[in-house]
């Protein structure tokens, strides 16, 4: 990892740490001033260690990460109007992500993790069960969004357990926010939200550009033998 991408993510850390300290005290001001930096933080540390050209699915991630940042900065704000595109802004990140998943090589890959099309869907159905009661006419809107939020979660894994990780974080906040919407609040709901989306877009971001510099090594080729 070069130096600068390592320095970014330190600040990603420190950032990372007062966000969810302004979340957990509730401390609005600090909130809004840390949150809108976790994204861009992310993007700069993916156009440092491997640049917006270094392989076609690179776009795509940093196009998604660029739309999940207007849509952190639209949920800071109350109001259905704010709540609709702040979803509506995720949508377009979990879209771009799902075609750079695929550009990535997430159809071949599920061949050898077939069971990742039968958990995923199946964890879909689940979670849309437990949440029906509570939302009302979101139900819907809901059903729909939480489609592409499990087709990403589902392709990220396909790519590999710490890429999977990563998405299935960025899932889990994403439901435990339509949890809240259902069903209210809970303790450290806020933080548990924010940890998770975190964690699992660092890990997106991170999984990604490795991978895009392990497929630009050159092949190792074998010396032949002195006879």
């Amino acid at each position: 990892m070069k130096r600068a991408s390592l320095i970014t993510l330190v600040v990603l850390a420190i950032v990372s740490v007062l966000e969810l300290s302004a979340v957990a005290a509730d401390n609005t001001v600090l909130e809004h001033l840390t949150k809108p930096l976790l994204l861009p933080l992310l993007i700069i540390f993916v156009l440092v260690e491997v640049g917006w050209n270094a392989d076609p699915s690179i776009k795509f991630l940093i196009i998604g990460q660029f739309f999940s940042f207007l849509g952190d900065v639209a949920l800071m704000f109350d109001g259905d109007l704010w709540f609709g595109l702040g979803i509506f802004m995720f949508l377009i990140t979990h879209i771009f992500y799902i075609i750079g998943f695929f550009k990535l090589g997430a159809r071949a890959a599920m061949q050898d993790r077939r069971w990742v099309l039968f958990v995923y869907p199946a964890f879909w159905i689940i979670a849309n069960a437990a949440l029906w009661s509570g939302l009302g006419p979101l139900r819907i809107p809901i059903i729909i969004y939480s489609a592409f939020l499990v087709a990403m979660a589902l392709c990220s894994m396909s790519l590999g357990t710490l890429f999977g990780i990563g998405g299935t974080l960025f899932m889990i906040s994403d439901l435990l926010i339509g949890e809240t919407v259902a069903y209210g609040k809970f303790t450290g709901s806020g933080v548990l939200i924010m940890s998770t989306y975190i964690v699992g877009q660092a890990l997106i971001a991170y999984c990604w550009t490795r991978r895009v510099k392990e497929s630009d090594k050159p092949p190792t080729t074998l010396q032949p033998a002195n006879s």
